[in-house]
């Protein structure tokens, strides 16, 4: 995504005026949480008027409207968003000139051209998806190196696009006599290490979610016993923390179109897929083992929840970005609120999307729940006593 133009208060909460131009399926799924109903938008768009009354001739000509949100359509599947809405007073860019208050209108997101958001309730949540969504290395969730002899791509994978960051390039000469085996060892050697150093360089090893070292031949196992060595020399606790992460796996050439290969193959996408929703589905996984124990360690919905936070006693927040996203500004609020005080008290929270099925599993728990700290029996004392 590309950010334009940003014109925001000095407070979170207050207005905040965003141009931004999407460019792949995954902004799209961003805009869907980020713009809600009430928010304003500004687009241009051919507009169809009548010029005699009798309706036969009719005039199109581009316009700039504005319009308020009323409603969304999202269809990730077939990359649609469309938004209908209202047309408003304008006093930032002259629209809706000659246009009534109140005519409706639908304004479908467009890769091609920019538009501009009005959003009076800009907080840290919206204003970190959109520093995300411009940011490729924030937005990779995956990692490949594709190598082969003497050659290697370290690559950032989101969604929709691979972007090469470094290319490494080592001459290995051929092993012919005694001299040669040294000069040839020593070679690879180096061009192991620098493989290595770009890895350290360009990946974030806590954030990513999978790393694929893929190669035609041995290359790639060779190359994740070298990482693994390297990180144990040089003590890097990032890599030795994070070794369940790596994917060694093979592919016919050592250029890019082998990482193509291996996400298309049928005997790695299901680790793949693993691995993308692995830290929900653990969180996920952990809440359930607490609940079916029955430990009073696991609770959901908003008023045990909520209870929860006041006494500090949260350890992981599990939250459906319907939450994030809701019609009611008070809700939104809320659920940031929410965040922000579980985090403040030494918790974690973690945002489920509801259109993975993990999401829409936490969905049917009302789509708040959490992990204690410690067992509190009576979450839902007040509750019962309301119901008696």
């Amino acid at each position: 995504m590309r950010l334009i133009n940003k014109v925001t208060g000095s407070h979170s909460g207050e207005r905040a005026i965003l141009t931004l131009q999407p460019q792949d399926k995954e902004d799209l799924f961003t805009l869907y949480n980020i713009i809600n109903t009430d928010d304003e938008i500004i687009f241009k768009k051919k507009v169809t008027s009548k010029t005699e009354e009798g309706g036969k001739k009719k005039a199109t000509q581009l316009e700039k409207l504005r319009i308020k949100v009323v409603s969304s359509e999202f269809e990730p599947q077939h990359e649609f968003l469309r938004y209908k809405g209202v047309t408003t007073e304008d006093d930032y860019s002259n629209a809706n000139q000659d246009l009534p208050v109140g005519k409706f209108f639908s304004f479908t997101i467009d890769f091609s051209y920019p538009f501009t958001l009005i959003k009076d309730d800009y907080n840290s949540y919206v204003d970190n998806l959109v520093k995300q969504a411009c940011n490729i290395e924030g937005r990779s969730d995956m990692a490949a190196v594709v190598l082969q002899e003497g050659i290697s791509h370290i690559c950032l994978i989101n969604s929709f696009s691979t972007v090469l960051k470094h290319k490494i390039e080592y001459s290995i000469p051929k092993k012919k006599r005694g001299t040669d085996i040294m000069k040839f060892d020593d070679k690879v050697e180096k061009f192991y290490r620098a493989t290595y150093a770009s890895m350290v360089r360009h990946f974030d090893f806590d954030t990513l979610k999978c790393i694929i070292i893929c190669s035609p031949g041995f290359y790639a196992k060779t190359l994740y016993d070298k990482v693994m060595q390297y990180a144990q020399e040089d003590q890097n606790k990032k890599i030795l923390a994070n070794t369940g992460k790596f994917l060694v796996a093979h592919c016919s050439t050592g250029y890019l179109q082998g990482i193509d290969e291996v996400l298309k193959d049928p005997a790695y996408k299901h680790k793949l897929e693993d691995a993308k929703n692995s830290k929900e589905a653990l969180v996920m996984d952990d809440f359930l083992d607490h609940l079916n124990k029955d430990d009073f360690k696991a609770w959901y919905g908003e008023h045990e929840i909520t209870k929860a936070a006041e006494l500090a006693a949260i350890d992981t927040l599990l939250i459906s970005d319907s939450w994030m996203r809701s019609d009611d500004v008070n809700v939104r609020k809320k659920s940031l609120n929410l965040i922000n005080e579980v985090e403040q008290t030494g918790g974690k929270a973690y945002i489920f999307s509801s259109l993975h099925n993990i999401g829409e599993e936490l969905d049917r728990l009302t789509g708040l729940a959490c992990i204690l700290k410690y067992p509190v029996p009576d979450l839902d004392e007040d509750i019962d006593e309301e119901e008696e």
